[in-house]
């Protein structure tokens, strides 16, 4: 029976290596493991466009995750990828070549939402502010907001530099990007019965194996536009049949992100 546990999908360290669930039950525990391989593909994605996602951000120190530009000094993250001493580059597409388009940016203020929960990773978002404002252009630009939540069947775009192969894991250096589609609050709740809370939305393909994985989280999900879903759990193997990847539901959040960076 596979055992259903909300490891977070992310925490890539600067050093290669990402914190994987290991164990079962009350022992369980994200450990660091390896990378090793060079395939390049998201979980049944493909690179990314270059400058298709100017509002990626690369975050990283400790651990690295992703994260979504939403204003000029302001970075959306999942919450479980706060640490101290964190950095954002933005206009980032591949890690190994320098490209002209890239801004360094350090976090000088990290804050969790209020409600966060280590354990069952409710209210998983955090907004980061940055030393500076991001240079807007063609590569580096915010994703906007959801003025209403996203409906079931609709299409999204989820991208990161997350593990790629599952449950071995192999770090990609190019944004890569796949497509999913929400899922009904109902069918959330089927695949991952009593640990979908209010906050949390599903995505995923039925019929092949997509999904976000360790090393995305923090990063975007867009839909039609908007900013509908940011990477935060799912199952130890990604891409399992009936398990899709479980998102931040940023709806419920866009009047606590507005007032957190009106007010700092």
């Amino acid at each position: 029976m596979t055992h259903v546990s909300p490891c977070p999908h992310g925490g890539a360290t600067p050093g290669g290596q990402v914190t994987l669930l290991v164990g079962d039950g009350a022992g369980a525990t994200c450990v660091p493991v390896s990378p090793d391989g060079d395939d390049d593909r998201i979980i049944g994605g493909y690179p990314c466009l270059p400058l298709s996602q100017p509002w990626q951000a690369l975050v990283y120190g400790p651990l690295r995750c992703g994260g979504v530009l939403v204003r000029p000094l302001w970075v959306l993250t999942a919450a479980h990828c706060v640490r101290r001493g964190l950095r954002v580059r933005l206009g980032e597409d591949d890690l190994r070549r320098h490209e002209g388009t890239e801004q360094e940016r350090r976090v000088t203020l990290a804050l969790p939402h209020p409600r966060f929960d280590r354990v069952t990773l409710d209210s998983d978002l955090a907004l980061l502010r940055l030393d500076r404002p991001a240079v807007i252009s063609r590569s580096v630009r915010p994703l906007p907001l959801p003025g209403a939540c996203g409906q079931p069947g609709d299409s999204c775009l989820l991208s990161g530099w997350g593990t790629v192969t599952t449950p071995q894991v192999t770090l990609p250096d190019r944004l890569m990007c796949a497509y999913v589609q929400l899922l009904s609050d109902a069918a959330c709740r089927r695949a991952y019965p009593q640990r979908i809370t209010p906050s949390m939305l599903c995505a995923g393909v039925s019929n092949r194996r997509v999904d976000s994985c360790q090393g995305d989280s923090g990063g975007p999900l867009s839909c039609n536009g908007t900013l509908q879903g940011i990477v935060s759990w799912g199952l130890q193997t990604c891409a399992l049949p009936g398990h899709p990847g479980v998102y931040t539901k940023v709806c419920r959040f866009t009047p606590w992100i507005l007032e957190t960076m009106n007010r700092n």
